[in-house]
């Protein structure tokens, strides 16, 4: 159900879970001690940290940036700056452990700010870092604009499946304004120069070899690594293998199996809390679910920052807090300020891979009971 309900391509990340050690991986082409001409000054920066910015930030953790060139064939032409964040060692400090949390375009400095505690374990020897990889989040962010939306709900319905060179068009349509509003950053987005981005980001952090922990498409990046710089690497822990081998189309039907489970037994747990925003039936809180998604499709809230927040945001929103039963509770608080308040935010988080949810509102009047209004009556007042 949710990913018809969905036709956006969600951030896919694995469930965050205590890594119970970190193993040794590593092959491919040699690569040199010392940097490739041009890119000396990459690698002779050093991180500056401070207190991160932002409402309910973790007081404990820590930002800063890297920089690395644009494109490191010419690395003269430009540079990106990566957003890093990281938790100290407790201890005595034997390095940095780096996260990918999955995706692409997962906000990894967010991430660890949301589920940093589950992390807490490396501390112990470590420095735990997450970071935003180029074109995510506040490293140079890829800006498409309306039009990618524009062209993913066309695929929606008959008329896609009736007319797939007017769809074609439309996504074609979709990639130039992507262009235009990206500048120069999007011809280098890309897993390649990611994992280059991820040395630069090793020896910044004053490791002489990359410890890792990815988790799903955060797997894929660290085996390109391991490629590209074998006698990096460090210890390594590869999280829900993203497979090199398996068609996209076969990831996409596992994908939304695993999906569809989780949002049933999410439903099923709401729906034993007399506070769950679906009621406390669960065939009926399926129904209210696609009911929710199609009524916010046709009629989306405003939001803060201008966008409308759409049925497609909602379920975008329901994928990315599915991946870990801990993040459940949340999850539910979220929806309860978007039904009962109209309130967006805690839903934004999740659609966006964000930081931290924004408290719960005061509760209106009735706002316990379940909503079977239409939706132009539900929405925010």
């Amino acid at each position: 159900m949710l990913a018809k309900l969905s036709s956006r391509g969600s951030a896919r990340r694995c469930a965050v879970a205590g890594a119970a050690g970190l193993a040794l991986l590593g092959a491919g082409l040699p690569a040199a001690d010392d940097p490739p001409p041009g890119l000396t000054r990459f690698y002779d920066q050093k991180v500056t940290w401070s207190a991160c910015k932002g409402q309910d930030m973790p007081k404990d953790i820590q930002c800063g940036k890297v920089t690395v060139p644009l494109d490191y064939a010419e690395p003269e032409k430009g540079t990106l700056d990566l957003a890093v964040a990281r938790y100290r060692a407790t201890g005595k400090s034997r390095g940095s452990v780096l996260l990918n949390f999955g995706g692409p375009g997962v906000q990894g400095s967010g991430q660890l700010a949301v589920a940093g505690k589950d992390f807490m374990g490396l501390t112990n020897g470590y420095d735990v870092v997450g970071f935003d990889p180029r074109g995510v989040g506040r490293s140079s962010p890829v800006s498409c604009a309306n039009a990618t939306d524009e062209a993913l709900n066309a695929t929606d319905g008959d008329a896609g499946v009736a007319d797939p060179q007017a769809v074609l068009e439309k996504l074609r349509d979709a990639a130039a304004e992507c262009a235009e509003h990206s500048g120069p950053v999007l011809p280098h987005i890309g897993t390649v120069n990611a994992a280059r981005d991820l040395d630069v980001i090793r020896d910044a952090l004053g490791d002489d070899k990359l410890n890792y922990l990815g988790f799903s498409y955060g797997s894929r990046l660290g085996a390109v690594y391991a490629a590209q710089f074998p006698d990096k690497v460090g210890r390594t822990v590869l999280d829900g293998v993203d497979t090199l081998t398996e068609p996209l189309s076969e990831q996409g039907v596992v994908s939304a199996q695993g999906q569809q489970t989780a949002l049933e037994n999410f439903l099923t747990w709401c729906t034993e809390d007399i506070a769950c925003p679906f009621g406390q039936n669960p065939r009926e809180a399926r129904e209210y679910v696609v009911q929710v998604v199609e009524s916010l499709d046709e009629d989306p809230v405003p939001t803060d920052f201008g966008e409308a927040f759409s049925g497609q945001d909602f379920a975008g929103a329901l994928a990315q807090g599915l991946y870990s039963r801990e993040l459940w509770p949340s999850l539910q608080r979220a929806i309860a300020q978007l039904l009962e308040d109209g309130d967006t935010r805690g839903l934004e988080a999740f659609a966006s891979g964000g930081v931290t949810l924004p408290p719960l509102r005061a509760p209106t009047t009735g706002s316990s009971t379940r909503r079977t209004c239409p939706w132009t009556t539900c929405r925010r007042r």
